[in-house]
């Protein structure tokens, strides 16, 4: 529903490891874009979430929005990808489409650690972030998010996120109102077994909470990098009623991105993309913005809320 066939294309890439890796990407196939935007998704979506912001792309605007491998219609690797790798695989994506030009991200959920990751080691070309209902970090003294905690314990791991559909269908119960239902099935169709349900859980468990967790370090290394990022101009869209990504994460993003413009929808949660029409701000804002050039730029204004 709402994805036009020619946007859908596969394209194979050649891993760290050297292993060739097939992926599943939308695509709008502008030539000699101005600017493109690299849509990340998080879990347990796929590339269908960016669909509007292809439909509503104004001329000279490229669109691109890959299913990270093991998840979508992308290859079924077998492997453990954690983030670090999830960073690495976004960039030969990038460089197998021949993405050279001004590049905004544009991520939600956990697609934002991994669109910064790209971002941090693609400066030269970064003339935008847009973040939705996401997190870099877990603020001091305040617990994680319940369903996240609840998800990640290992009673419920895998019955939850993999042997079971349960995971895709609870996060489409969080969006503001029911999805209809070729919506729904849309979004449940790259997931119809456990054996392509397995980064689900894969993703859930790689959620570094500890401070010994395998990707900690990465995660901290994306933290970091937002201290060089004041200058870039920065988009936070938020659905404060999210359970899981509240306000407390977009305040924590605010103080790292000072320069970012916030669009706060005070009914709209977790799945903003569905909940409310982000297309029309993100061209808006993106109309203001000098993608000549990547350095010395003014920076977007911010909101109050």
């Amino acid at each position: 529903s709402g994805l036009d066939p020619f946007w859908s294309r596969l394209i194979t890439t050649t891993d760290r490891d050297g292993v060739e890796r097939t992926w599943h990407v939308l695509d709008n196939r502008v030539e000699h874009p101005e600017l493109t935007l690299l849509c990340v998704h998080g879990n347990p979506t796929w590339s269908y979430l960016w669909r509007k912001l292809i439909i509503h792309a104004p001329a000279g605007i490229r669109v691109v929005a890959p299913d990270h491998l093991d998840m979508g219609y992308s290859d079924r690797t077998g492997t453990l990808r954690r983030l670090r790798q999830r960073i690495d695989d976004l960039d030969s994506v990038t460089r197998a489409l021949g993405i050279t030009g001004p590049v905004v991200t544009v991520a939600h959920d956990w697609g934002g650690p991994i669109s910064l990751g790209w971002a941090a080691t693609h400066r030269q070309q970064l003339a935008g972030i847009v973040l939705m209902n996401t997190a870099v970090h877990q603020p001091a003294g305040s617990p994680a998010p319940t369903l996240i905690r609840m998800a990640r314990s290992k009673p419920v791991l895998d019955s939850l996120t993999v042997r079971t559909s349960g995971f895709v269908s609870g996060t489409l119960r969080l969006a503001k109102n029911r999805l209809p239902k070729p919506v729904r099935n849309a979004f449940h169709s790259p997931y119809r077994s456990a054996t392509r349900r397995r980064a689900i859980g894969e993703f859930v468990a790689d959620i570094p909470l500890e401070a010994d967790h395998p990707s900690r370090a990465a995660l901290d290394e994306i933290i970091e990098s937002l201290d060089h990022m004041n200058e870039v101009p920065a988009l936070l869209l938020w659905g404060p009623a999210d359970p899981v990504f509240s306000d407390l994460y977009l305040h924590d993003l605010q103080t790292r991105l000072p320069q970012a413009r916030v669009h706060r929808y005070p009914k709209a949660s977790h799945l903003l993309p569905e909940d409310v029409a982000i297309a029309g701000p993100i061209y808006e804002w993106l109309a203001a913005l000098d993608t000549g050039a990547v350095t010395g730029r003014k920076s977007a204004t911010r909101d109050d809320i």
